[in-house]
């Protein structure tokens, strides 16, 4: 079995993102607040109200990222990791909810009569201004999240990105108000934003879900299954063929196990070391973690590693047969 413990200067990256995500989420808040305040708008209200899950999600990730530092104990012999997909499933339904909020608040809006909207102009300077806020740190932890395996902060990073492209709607719905003077455009904005978000959010709650429950990463599985068959074709000794490949992840913490089927004649020693080898560069793929190899013996008759390694050790030595 091969270990490679979580580094501490990546728990500190990611702490550090989240911090920045909650302080960018607050400022996005601040100038969406000022803009519905100032026009009235309806989408820049939806828009508003979607940063307010931007804060509380962000403060979810982070201290379900210091939760998930802790070191494995008797009760948690995994670690706590699983507190990242947590936050994710958590995210997931503050977004859907806000959806929903929006569609109440516009349907409300409907019933009592649109007001025409007001200071356009100023609204659109912090709405285009929480924008650019909203890219930057999105991408950001979003890239961070990816390089570190962070469930809590990838979610985080997809929610940023998706409340771009909601601003970017608002935003094309108020010059739309401003050239044509029909209010109902504004509403209409405000009401696919929620649709939007609902749908966002349902699907980051089905991740978050998903991994709960176990769910294989595909990627991960793909680098495993990488490593494995490059040893399996490699020409020196190796392994006949691999099975059973398993692995689950606990936030950036990997858990795997595998299958490995070496040549009858192989001393355990040799299958040790292969083992350790395999085990070693797997882990140097995915990340932190913990690898298992199980070696067997390899049943197949037409194997030609396993004919090699027989030729091998049937080979005459000085005109007497080498058992």
């Amino acid at each position: 079995m091969a270990f490679r413990p979580p580094d501490p200067s990546v728990s500190r990256r990611a702490r550090t993102a989240a911090k920045w995500a909650i302080a960018v989420g607050i400022t996005g808040f601040a100038l969406k607040f000022s803009g519905w305040m100032l026009t009235g708008s309806d989408a820049v209200f939806s828009d508003a109200l979607e940063s307010v899950v931007n804060i509380v999600a962000s403060l979810g990730a982070y201290f379900a990222l210091r939760y998930a530092d802790r070191p494995p104990d008797e009760q948690h012999p995994y670690g706590h990791g699983g507190i990242e997909f947590v936050s994710a499933l958590f995210e997931g339904v503050l977004v859907a909810v806000a959806g929903l909020v929006i569609l109440t608040h516009c349907a409300e809006s409907m019933m009592r009569g649109i007001a025409p909207i007001e200071q356009i102009d100023l609204g659109l300077v912090l709405v285009a201004a929480s924008a650019v806020l909203n890219g930057v740190a999105g991408y950001a932890l979003l890239r961070v999240g990816r390089s570190i395996g962070s469930a809590a902060l990838i979610g985080d990073g997809k929610h940023l990105l998706s409340d771009l492209w909601t601003t970017f709607a608002v935003i094309g719905g108020l010059i739309a108000v401003w050239f044509t003077g029909l209010a109902w455009i504004d509403t209409a904005v405000a009401v696919s934003v929620g649709v939007l978000l609902i749908v966002v959010g349902t699907r980051l709650a089905i991740s978050g879900l998903s991994s709960i429950l176990g769910e294989q990463d595909a990627e991960d599985h793909r680098k495993i299954v990488t490593v494995l068959e490059r040893h399996k074709g490699a020409q020196t000794a190796s392994i006949c063929s691999f099975a059973s490949v398993r692995h689950r992840h606990q936030g950036r913490m990997h858990f795997i196990d595998m299958h490995l089927r070496v040549p009858k004649s192989m001393s355990v020693a040799a299958s040790h070391d292969i083992a350790s080898l395999i085990e070693h560069e797997v882990l140097a793929t995915v990340g932190e973690g913990t690898a298992t190899a199980h070696m067997e013996p390899c049943g197949d008759a037409k194997c030609a590693r396993c004919c090699a390694a027989l030729s091998e050790l049937t080979r005459p030595v000085n005109g007497a047969l080498e058992i």
